[in-house]
């Protein structure tokens, strides 16, 4: 199976790209990580595999308008399957291989794992309680096989002012479509979270400059 990862940023710190992207590489399942400029100055990343994609522009929809130029990429180059990652955030080692395996062996078409909220530095602080795949789903966290890459269009189908939440859109819209989705409900995603409600959750205190916001998903990208 080929599996295809897609990552938009736009101004995000090289070395938070790259950790990204050693993640990818590191994962027990080989897959391919397909980069998405969404505007800003092109990261470099020594050794990097895969595909770079540079825009012109900044679309500013957080990110969605990457990620679906990403996923047809993806989708031209022969992918079986799709992965989403933000600029800011990794993945465990485990990660694909464990959402590829359970889609796999209960003939699913999309599949979302939980997650781990770290601090700014990379530390791990506590699972997040509120990515549960019923409430919410986070983007990190999601895997969609071929059967539903047309229902990847949704990444774009709404307006602006719903842009920064796209993700739960898209699970509705897979859903309401009759795709079998599943959460795994392990932790596999390190979140890297500057919302001062993730913090909170933890019992403890935030950094100086978090983000005050009252969903606690937090945004995806910025």
């Amino acid at each position: 199976m080929n599996i295809s990862v897609v990552t938009p940023y736009f101004e995000e710190k090289g070395e938070w790209i790259r950790q990204a992207h050693e993640s990818v590489r590191a994962q027990t399942r080989p897959a391919r990580h397909i980069l998405v400029c969404d505007g800003s100055e092109p990261v470099k990343i020594p050794g990097f595999e895969g595909a770079h994609v540079v825009l012109r522009r900044n679309y500013q929809d957080y990110g969605n308008t990457p990620r679906l130029i990403g996923c047809y990429h993806a989708i031209a180059t022969g992918a079986d399957a799709i992965a989403f990652l933000d600029a800011d955030n990794w993945y465990y080692p485990d990660h694909l291989r464990s959402l590829v395996g359970f889609a796999a062996a209960n003939d699913m078409d999309a599949v979302a794992s939980a997650r781990m909220l770290h601090r700014l530095d990379g530390s791990p602080m506590i699972k997040c309680p509120t990515v549960d795949g019923v409430n919410f789903i986070d983007t990190n966290c999601l895997l969609v096989l071929k059967r539903a890459f047309h229902l990847l269009i949704a990444w774009v189908t709404q307006g602006q002012n719903v842009a920064a939440e796209i993700d739960q859109h898209l699970w509705r819209v897979m859903r309401a479509a009759g795709a079998g989705m599943a959460f795994t409900d392990q932790p596999t995603v390190a979140y890297r979270t500057r919302h001062r409600v993730h913090y909170n959750q933890a019992g403890e205190p935030a950094p100086p400059d978090a983000i005050q916001r009252a969903d606690p998903r937090g945004d995806r990208y910025r």
